[in-house]
């Protein structure tokens, strides 16, 4: 999850100082909102009993270190667009700031840099095995919530599917996190996807219709009702039908 934080922060820096570079200053502010959720609703969650020294001094230490990183390079991109209340936050967060790092620690916030990014503290592999592990986590929600079985309540296990050989093993990297958030005593995968999915389609017609005009007719549109699942499962493989 350190990593994972790291690499989507510098990540962040990066697509902020490509826009700014531009002046499309409006494309910003909706990522610096999701990289703030990711931030206290996947990582601080997830290591709380970390940052609280319940798994020692030192995890103690590096967690609160990254957390207080990324904090300032967040903060620092906002700014120019919350100038107040980054200016109020940054007050707090110089008091944590080092002599020896006294170049990040100024009268205002405001005169600061914005951050560089650090290609690489970059991990496209990592970001790739927390985003699937999210997915397996609000998808078994989802399913708690639609079988009325409330989180308090633990399961027997859990079964990810997936044909992909990468996706089982990051999720096997990440089970720790799954089964607690899961509340569930077992946890196994299944890469035979026949057995447990099935594959339907649901066209977009506002999509397909501002390409293909009038070509889109009740003909086309049945036939892609009509998809079978191992039809689309070869169009998910291969990327055309």
């Amino acid at each position: 999850m350190d990593r994972w934080i790291v690499s989507a922060n510098q990540n962040l820096i990066k697509y902020v100082r490509q826009e700014m570079d531009c002046y499309k200053l409006y494309n910003v502010v909706r990522p610096l909102l999701t990289f703030l959720e990711k931030l206290s609703n996947w990582y601080v969650r997830l290591n709380r009993t970390r940052m609280k020294g319940e798994e020692g001094p030192e995890e103690q230490k590096r967690s609160l270190n990254i957390l207080f990183d990324v904090l300032l390079n967040t903060t620092t991109l906002m700014a120019c667009i919350t100038p107040f209340l980054t200016e109020f936050m940054y007050q707090n967060l110089r008091n944590g700031i080092s002599d020896a790092d006294a170049h990040l620690k100024a009268d205002s916030i405001h005169f600061l840099d914005i951050p560089e990014c650090h290609e690489a503290l970059l991990d496209a592999a990592v970001e790739q095995r927390v985003a699937r592990m999210q997915s397996a986590i609000e998808n078994g929600r989802l399913i708690r919530d639609r079988k009325a079985i409330s989180l308090k309540f633990p399961l027997n296990s859990v079964t990810l599917v997936d044909s992909d050989p990468q996706a089982l093993k990051d999720f096997e990297e990440v089970k720790a996190y799954i089964v607690e958030e899961l509340n569930v005593l077992e946890f196994h995968t299944q890469s035979n996807e026949d057995e447990y999915v099935t594959y339907k389609c649901e066209p977009d017609n506002k999509q397909i219709g501002s390409v293909l005009k009038k070509a889109y007719d009740k003909k086309l549109k049945a036939e892609i009702a009509s998809l079978s699942s191992a039809q689309l499962r070869d169009y998910l493989r291969d990327g055309s039908l």
